[in-house]
């Protein structure tokens, strides 16, 4: 495995689950209706996740703490699955949760492949790949080093987990218990027992009516994916995610199955790694006192990780305290961790962070506001390049149109497109320019502040489909505001959503330009990057851009609504022919309509805002 193909799969793996919100320091929190809130109705206690709270605290019984007015909720994954809530008031400033790490079991990759190197026997194929996979330096190639480093704490984390938990099942399961290998793993396993055990496994938690991640990506089968994501920015990323874990998982089956064959089948292995891909990307975090920050990973703590995922106001805030520089409590994953409240929190609150359907398997239910994204394209699927001309009777049969869903047409152009908007702001911060709103309240997601151009699957353009039927791939923008249950609150945010894309569609509209120039007058020069370049920076001295980018804009909105809303249609009329119906692929078709919806929500606000903007 060379580190240039390693770095682009794990790349690849952080970018699909990273177009998030979620600040790693701060927690959120929504208001749960009644029938959530009724404690008296959750699962007995011979649930994993209740089983963890009681057994984490017995661990920890004098230094760690749990306010009384929080406790936990149990629900169904497509109702939001475990989550924490306020049963009474609680003021702002109060510790909820103060859990001592080194006795309630924090896991991650860090600590163990560091406690395992230390042992004298290091006869373990799973773990000295994934101490090589830790400690290779890699060298990005598409993606930054930055990206590239976080695919690896999360894929580093996850086969730690799968390993763990894989060692955890033989040693419980009587008909495999002579399969068990004595040694560090299995030491481990025994030390973070509870902890493991609340956390699903397949095959251990898998039945027919009860699968662990019914609506993660990992899980959906390919026709799911095609028919149910149709004309979403999800099925995107859903094949991201999965096309990232699938790659990294071609490089670790020897050593799995080598560990754990043949008490364990090869599809079992492969489940069990699926699973703890989807817990890691679900329920792991950085921290703000250095771990992440200094490249030792991201972790999985007891309890801190039942905190939910949503996105409407944040509330709480989580520190890890160890000493001052104290490096060798932060290599061996020693100290406390506190969650406390920023603000006051009403009983029926619960305390949740934010993520997209990617990483957890479910949309936010909007009930105030909240950040969410969408995407626009960057040109039309076809286009007319003489959309003023009249074919004579003598042309019939000349095609003066460009098929720009086709990647060797627009990759060049979506490549000149980001070179532009670069030179675009390095141009405006020499000018001092700025065009962006002042007026609002706090700054977009860091995800929704930079240009980014994704790939979307669509049916091929109908004058070309009989020559190449195939799905295309159409370079999209990615584009994020406030959506809000009320009208006309967040204009500011949808301007400011509006701005930020504005100098790409700048670009664009310029090398559309180009292309017709360059076709009526018969010339096969390429198009000018400069030229694009000042069209987005707004310092054409010949044309002033914007009216033709918005018109741009206003298209792409227009054939995305109409897109999705008729996909919507198209996804129910599959589901309801398609066979081997069940309620997990009923789950999944809801948690597509979600975000349809969200994505539909998006598009509607900035296009009711567009003509603010224009006029």
């Amino acid at each position: 495995m060379t580190g240039k193909n390693t770095a682009s799969n794990l790349a690849l793996l952080a970018l699909a689950a990273s177009t998030t919100a979620f600040n790693p320091s701060r927690i959120y929190i929504r208001k749960l209706s009644p029938i959530q809130l009724d404690l008296s109705s959750q699962t007995t206690s011979e649930h994993p996740h209740l089983k963890c709270w009681s057994s984490t605290l017995q661990q920890s019984p004098i230094n760690s703490h749990v306010h009384p007015s929080i406790d936990l909720v149990i629900r169904s994954p497509t109702e939001g699955g475990t989550g924490i809530v306020a049963i009474n008031d609680i003021p702002k400033d109060t510790t909820v949760l103060s859990l001592r790490l080194e006795e309630i079991g924090m896991l991650d990759a860090t600590s163990i492949l560091n406690g395992y190197k230390k042992q004298a026997r290091q006869d373990d194929k799973v773990l000295n790949m994934l101490c090589e996979m830790w400690e290779k330096d890699l060298v990005p190639s598409k993606k930054s080093r930055e990206e590239s480093e976080e695919g690896k704490r999360l894929a580093v984390l996850a086969g730690v987990l799968a390993h763990l938990q894989l060692v955890r099942y033989k040693d419980l399961t009587s008909w495999v218990a002579t399969y068990v290998k004595e040694g560090f793993a299995l030491d481990e396993s025994r030390r973070l027992g509870s902890f493991l055990d609340s956390m699903p496994l397949m095959p251990r938690h898998l039945d027919a009516n009860n699968h662990p991640f019914p609506t993660h990506f990992l899980f959906w089968t390919e026709d799911e994916i095609e028919h149910l994501l149709a004309g979403t920015m999800a099925q995107t990323k859903a094949r991201e995610v999965r096309a990232g874990v699938g790659l990294i998982l071609r490089e670790w089956s020897a050593s799995f199955i080598e560990e754990h064959s043949p008490a364990i089948q090869k599809q079992d292995l492969l489940n069990a790694i699926f699973s703890a891909f989807a817990a890691v990307l679900s329920r792991s975090f950085g921290d703000a006192a250095g771990r992440d920050l200094d490249g030792k990973g991201r972790m999985l703590v007891p309890m801190v990780d039942m905190l939910n995922h949503d996105s409407e106001n944040p509330n709480v805030t989580w520190k890890w305290h160890v000493g001052v520089e104290d490096e060798a409590m932060i290599e061996e994953g020693k100290g406390d961790i506190a969650v406390t409240t920023m603000r006051d929190v009403k009983k029926g609150e619960e305390l949740p962070g934010w993520d997209i359907a990617s990483s957890y398997g479910f949309v936010p239910r909007l009930l105030a506001e909240r950040w969410e994204c969408s995407v626009i394209p960057l040109f039309p699927a076809v286009l007319d390049l003489a959309p003023n001309e009249i074919s004579s009777p003598t042309n019939k049969n000349c095609d003066s149109s460009l098929d720009l869903t086709l990647e060797t047409n627009y990759g060049p152009l979506v490549q000149s497109v980001l070179a532009a908007v670069n030179a675009a702001n390095e141009i405006r911060l020499k000018m001092n320019l700025d065009d962006t709103t002042n007026t609002i309240k706090e700054e977009p997601p860091h995800q929704l502040q930079r240009v980014e151009v994704l790939s979307l699957f669509r049916p091929p353009p109908s004058a070309t489909a009989d020559e190449f039927p195939f799905q295309r791939r159409q370079p999209v923008i990615l584009v994020g505001t406030k959506i809000t249950t009320k009208d006309s609150q967040n204009e500011p945010y949808h301007e400011l959503a509006i701005q930020s894309v504005l100098p790409a569609f700048k670009a664009a509209a310029s090398a559309i330009d180009q292309l017709r120039s360059n076709y009526q007058n018969n010339i096969s020069s390429p198009i000018q990057a400069s030229q694009m370049a000042k069209a987005a920076a707004s310092i054409d001295p010949e044309k002033d851009w914007t009216a033709d980018a918005i018109a741009l804009i206003q298209d792409g909105l227009d054939v995305r609504i109409e897109t999705i809303l008729n996909n919507d249609t198209d996804a129910m009329s599959w589901l309801d022919k398609a066979p081997g119906q069940n309620e997990d692929r009923n789950s999944r078709a809801r948690l597509a309509q979600d975000i349809r919806q969200a994505e539909l929500k998006v598009l509607q606000q900035l296009k009711e805002d567009l003509s603010t903007l224009e006029s």
